[in-house]
């Protein structure tokens, strides 16, 4: 996650619109910037079905959690089936819960090293057991995609992979697709793990590089997957705000249509209604920013320590009640962040860039 502070200029929480930047970066290590890509023209594989309707809202006396002695929350209890959010498409069936879906993961220590394989697959089988079904990983550094892929396939547990774009540019990002299909090869078995691959996080909104030279590359690197036997869909993940922006760049070569949606950055949105402003945000990119694409929420959270960002304030509890809300609304299109808090990051303008972990509100 690199977010920034988020406060709209009016008063309604439907527009995800960050103004304050201050990112953080997930792949430690500098890079020498070089030149933008060459765009490589190529047609996806991936076929997104039509637009499903807008998800049905609860009523917001439904979204209020409960009492504090019933959290942390409880991962794997029954729900009622719903269609409010449908988690299927044609090559693939994402949001295998209704509730429940995916949990973010980097392999770092508090002081920014990389973790020892062994603490990986405890981390992993940790995630498993609170039952998710995916785990998202944003780059290839600290070998990270072998060993969470490893321990992942050991619990049964799909993988969002990321082509992680640092202030180098992309030049310095393309290792990462050859790294990611030399790990692959042309084994049927971990592709099919592979439930989708996100090329940049948020690259577009750090200033990172360009939504056109973003959009070459995202091309550019599905030829590549294409041709070493991945199917499934490739996209990129931004803002709700950067994709509205420049929709007629990004929406084209993205098989589905991949936001980071946190409530937080909105300082119209407390922490009980954290789940309707995702669901909402969710419904908008599928009705007007990217019609016809499906809607991932890639990154979703609320800090438990901090400064207050208007109506939305970090805490312990606010943090229980927003993630309660999120995995009510929209927990089946929704990538949980992060499994512990970032200790290895910057605290960030309003203190609260490290203390997004959650993993414990999860049994």
């Amino acid at each position: 996650m690199h977010p920034a502070v988020q406060d709209t200029a009016t008063a309604s929480p439907a527009i995800d619109a960050r103004t304050t930047i201050h990112p953080i970066t997930d792949a430690p290590g500098a890079h020498t910037p070089t030149s933008p890509p060459t765009p490589i023209a190529s047609a996806s594989t991936y076929a997104p079905k039509p637009a499903p309707p807008a998800p049905a809202l609860l009523p917001r006396a439904a979204q209020q959690a409960p009492p504090a002695a019933h959290l942390p929350l409880i991962a794997g209890q029954a729900e009622k089936p719903s269609t409010k959010l449908p988690t299927s498409h044609d090559l693939f069936s994402m949001g295998a819960s209704v509730s429940q879906w995916c949990m973010t993961y980097s392999p770092y220590t508090s002081s920014g090293n990389c973790k020892a394989t062994s603490d990986i697959r405890a981390d992993v089988a940790s995630i498993a057991s609170k039952g998710f079904s995916s785990i998202r990983i944003y780059s290839t550094d600290c070998n990270g995609l072998p060993s969470v892929a490893s321990a992942a396939s050991s619990h049964g547990l799909n993988l969002i992979l990321g082509v992680y774009i640092s202030d180098s540019g992309i030049s310095s990002a393309r290792p990462q697709i050859q790294e990611i299909i030399s790990w692959a090869g042309h084994n049927e078995g971990r592709w099919q793990a592979v439930e989708m691959i996100v090329v940049g996080n948020e690259a577009v909104f750090n200033d990172f590089c360009t939504a056109q030279d973003l959009a070459a590359f995202v091309t550019e690197a599905r030829s590549a997957f294409r041709a070493a036997g991945y199917s499934g869909p490739v996209t990129t993940a931004e803002t709700v705000h950067v994709l509205t922006d420049h929709r007629d760049t990004l929406c084209p070569v993205s098989d589905v249509v991949a936001a980071n949606i946190h409530p937080f950055f909105n300082g119209q949105v407390p922490a009980p209604d954290a789940g309707r402003f995702v669901a909402d945000q969710l419904a908008r990119l599928e009705q007007d920013v990217c019609p016809g694409k499906e809607a991932w929420n890639l990154e979703t959270g609320w800090p438990k320590k901090g400064d207050a960002n208007g109506k939305a304030v970090p805490g312990t509890s606010e943090q229980a009640v927003a993630i309660l809300s999120i995995r009510t609304e929209a927990g089946g299109r929704s990538a949980f962040f992060s499994f512990v808090d970032d200790e290895w990051k910057g605290e960030g303008e309003l203190g609260v860039e490290r203390n997004f972990g959650c993993g414990d509100l999860f049994l």
